[in-house]
């Protein structure tokens, strides 16, 4: 490009000087066309000079690259975002889990039980019992399919002495005549989150045999005379309340017999 423009001031010397020379030759300088050429040739140049800058749209084009690079990024953002809020459903799922379960102590604690009896036979006289008996209460687990949020087992050491008492709040089993599945919910239980517990006996299980809680109190074998121990079902609506901490237990346990002619009481602290 540059050597072209050169070239062009040289034959713009040799023109003026053939000029000074001849009014002729001046005349035919003013009518040639080289001049002409002289003009088209630095129009020629000074298009090729420019062209050059076509360079600056393909660095502007290089921008826009640039940022659809960056435009990028936000997308990794979104995704990140969208794994933190799974991780916080996760949490809250867990959350709500523990919220559901039990606080009320597991283990087993053992002491002494008060059971007295009241009971009038026909024909017989009213009569008080008081008895005091080892006993364990056991705190676990719900047994099986029961609904409670814990399984509740307390019972006296001995099933056969007069005062003998047992509650079970569920039983989960197999029938061994048969190997299917045996599930009863006798108790409904509740408790506060600080230690307090109460339920209500909502099943005895007679109807299918399956009666386990029980208080063992006098019967008479002859009229109103030769009192043995025997077995008799709580009837529903039988209640037990009580508190429980890592290191004692107070419970209390009332209701009548299911034939309502024997009342008892259990007490333990």
């Amino acid at each position: 490009m540059v050597t072209i423009r050169r070239r062009t001031h040289r034959s713009a010397a040799l023109l003026a000087a053939l000029c000074l020379c001849s009014l002729a030759t001046l005349t035919a300088c003013g009518d040639g066309g080289d001049g002409g050429d002289a003009s088209d040739t630095e129009t020629t140049a000074s298009i090729s000079e420019t062209a050059p800058a076509t360079s600056t749209p393909e660095e502007d084009t290089a921008t826009p690259t640039e940022s659809e690079s960056e435009t990028t990024e936000p997308d990794e953002e979104t995704t990140e975002t969208e794994d933190d809020t799974t991780d916080t459903g996760d949490e809250e799922t867990e959350s709500d889990d523990s919220s559901s379960s039990s606080d009320v102590p597991h283990g087993t604690w053992t002491g002494n039980a008060r059971i007295s009896v009241d009971f009038e036979d026909p024909g017989c006289a009213a009569s008080s019992q008081t008895y005091s008996l080892p006993a364990t209460l056991i705190i676990d687990d719900p047994a099986g399919s029961e609904s409670n949020g814990f399984h509740l087992s307390w019972a006296s050491d001995s099933q056969s002495a007069a005062g003998a008492f047992g509650v079970t709040s569920a039983l989960s089993g197999t029938d061994t005549t048969d190997g299917e599945s045996v599930e009863t919910g006798y108790w409904s239980l509740t408790d506060d989150g600080g230690g307090d517990i109460s339920g209500s006996l909502t099943d005895t299980g007679g109807s299918q045999g399956l009666a386990l809680n029980l208080v063992f109190v006098p019967k008479p074998l002859f009229p109103c005379s030769g009192y043995t121990p025997f077995a008799y079902s709580m009837a529903e609506g039988t209640t037990l309340e009580g508190t429980l901490t890592e290191d004692s237990a107070s419970l209390t346990l009332s209701g009548t017999t299911s034939d309502g002619t024997r009342s008892f009481r259990v007490e333990w602290s």
